[in-house]
């Protein structure tokens, strides 16, 4: 019976033996850089064949150490099939060999780096050629930084991941990394022109961001959620927080795309107010998500823009803002005017002009009668093309107006170039004007550069009483917030600007004045 347990583990490493064996000669005709690991390990297995009497634990580690060699080896082979433009492993590949050296040395302390190449779809768009030199050229200069003692690999189209593996250290591995990312931005001469590299970095630690491969590859790509460029010398680094955030925004796309499916996007109206006339002159169309409190108006606009679905949401918004004017008009209410948004987008869009002229003629409408609204962003992105959009939109009779004035470039040049014919001025600055004397300077050089262009002014999230009459004491009569109404749906709407008594508190300086007695003695 002894004898017997004496035999199994000879029994045990003859297998191994053999087994490391076959997948030397494998190796053998693939590659031969593995050839020196398998002549350790076969060492340690005719040590183990001698010493029969060790404990459990020895032929564990050999186990392990064949199993990670049978996978550097798997590594190795797989290069054959390696990228075809920067000839290097893909990303199963670096899968298997990090999950090879965790195995062998469990809780060590390591990083994960990622080099993407941020402007390489910028290039690829007018020329794939240069782009694919760029890409092969980063590669080269990358294998031959790291040289053979770092994995490196192809992990996405304009993506290198590099795996810093036996780092006692982690701020070592952080300094390589640096170190590589510098050398990447170096000037490359294709064809006619040079390019340098926009380069951006990424990272992961093991074991505290993720203990498994596969979970600390992708949370290194989450890292890059939040880039930064190496003139700095920045690195990127995976945060939970960003994690949730990416998990979160991934959600609420998905939410979105069912909910266009199931027709939940719809529109509210919030009344435009002017004072000096008494009465509502129009209504700013707000998108909304019916079925959703998650995500903010700007968030879901920002998330069709990702998507490459916010020109097709903006055709509809402007075809259901147009038919709910038509019915308002159909109604009796005549005068009123819808003001409609544009985002960067659809600014871009050639065939903006032909689709707002089609749609307003399918509802009988006047362009005089719309009011198309874009940001001061969204104009200065392209400033000479949104000049000649907003000429042909101006003479084929639309009312054109720049919206959160103040919020972004804020240049006067262009107020004078631009064909704006109203400008808001953003809540920003409207918020507690009574109290703060910087806002109150710029809301009052605002309304009276406006009156010397001969523009109009409005003024936007107006919500307390204090804020009205000081603007209106500065010369702006028309007015959008809270204080007068939120945004309404479509019937409530109006109801809403058709009551005589909602009319008196809005427009009349007494009832206000009533009413902001009431709301503090209450």
């Amino acid at each position: 019976m002894q004898a017997r347990e004496r035999q199994a583990p000879r029994k045990f490493a003859a297998v191994i033996a053999i087994a490391a064996g076959v997948a030397g000669l494998i190796c053998m005709i693939r590659s031969l850089r593995p050839l020196s690991d398998l002549a350790v390990l076969l060492d340690q297995l005719a040590g183990s064949e001698r010493g029969c009497d060790r404990a459990p634990d020895h032929h564990q580690r050999l186990i392990a150490n064949a199993q990670a060699l049978a996978e550097r080896m798997q590594f190795e082979r797989e290069r054959a099939e390696a990228h075809p433009v920067t000839g290097l492993a893909m990303r199963e590949q670096l899968r298997s060999a990090i999950a090879a050296e965790l195995r062998q040395r469990p809780n060590t302390p390591a990083l994960l780096g990622l080099i993407r190449i941020a402007n390489l779809d910028q290039l690829a768009a007018f020329d794939p050629s240069a782009a694919t030199r760029v890409l092969a050229n980063v590669a080269h200069n990358l294998s031959a930084a790291t040289g053979p003692a770092r994995p490196v690999a192809h992990v996405d189209r304009d993506c290198f991941a590099i795996w810093f593996g036996h780092q006692r250290d982690a701020r070592v591995a952080m300094s390589e990394l640096q170190a590589l990312a510098y050398v990447l931005v170096q000037e490359q001469r294709i064809g006619s022109f040079s390019v340098t590299p926009d380069i951006q970095v990424g990272s992961a630690l093991y074991p505290i961001d993720a203990d498994e491969p596969d979970k600390l590859i992708n949370r290194a790509f989450v890292s890059l959620a939040r880039p930064q460029r190496t003139s700095d010398g920045a690195i990127a680094f995976f945060a939970r927080p960003s994690h949730q955030e990416a998990r979160k925004r991934f959600l609420l796309e998905q939410n979105l795309r069912q909910a266009i499916r199931r027709g939940e996007l719809g529109l509210h109206y919030q009344p435009i107010v002017d004072l000096a006339m008494g009465r509502v002159v129009g209504a700013e169309a707000l998108l909304r998500w019916r079925s959703s409190e998650e995500a903010t108006p700007s968030q879901i606009v920002r998330v069709l823009e990702d998507i490459g679905l916010v020109h097709e949401i903006g055709l509809w918004t402007l075809n259901t803002a147009c038919r709910q004017l038509r019915a308002w008009r159909d109604k009796g209410l005549g005068d009123l005017k819808v003001a409609v948004n544009l985002s960067a987008q659809q600014l871009r869009d050639p065939g903006l002009p032909t689709a707002l002229k089609r749609t307003l003629a399918t509802h009988g409408l006047s362009p005089t009668q719309v009011e198309l609204e874009l940001t001061e962003t969204a104009a200065m992105e392209d400033a000479a093309r949104t000049h000649t959009l907003f000429q042909e939109l101006r003479e084929a009779g639309f009312s054109l107006a720049l919206d959160d004035f103040g919020s972004g470039y804020s240049s006067l040049s262009y107020l004078r170039r631009l064909p704006f014919q109203k400008l808001k001025i953003d809540r920003e600055f409207v918020t507690h004007v009574d109290e703060r004397a910087g806002s109150r300077t710029i809301c009052k050089a605002l309304v009276e550069l406006t009156a010397g262009l001969e523009l109009g002014v409005l003024a936007e999230g107006v919500e307390r009483f204090e804020e009205v009459e000081t603007l209106r004491a500065m010369g702006c009569s028309t007015f959008q917030g809270f204080y007068f109404s939120r945004p309404l749906p479509p019937e409530e709407f109006i109801a809403t600007v058709t009551n005589p008594q909602w009319l008196a508190r809005a427009c009349s300086r007494v009832h206000r004045e009533r009413d902001e007695v009431r709301r503090r003695m209450s």
